[in-house]
């Protein structure tokens, strides 16, 4: 599946968990982390 996307932290978190964040790109072409979703995510790396 080729396409593009729209990623929320939850997903984020959960592929690096598990070490897969490369799965995103083998199954979409673009993928689009909105700034809040990116703020999240650096704001849980100081917990």
């Amino acid at each position: 599946m080729k396409g593009r996307i729209v990623c929320n932290t939850g997903p984020l978190i959960a592929l690096t968990i598990v070490n897969k964040l490369d799965l995103l790109r083998l199954l979409f072409t673009e993928i689009a982390v909105p700034e809040t979703v990116h703020k999240e995510i650096l704001q849980g790396e100081s917990c």
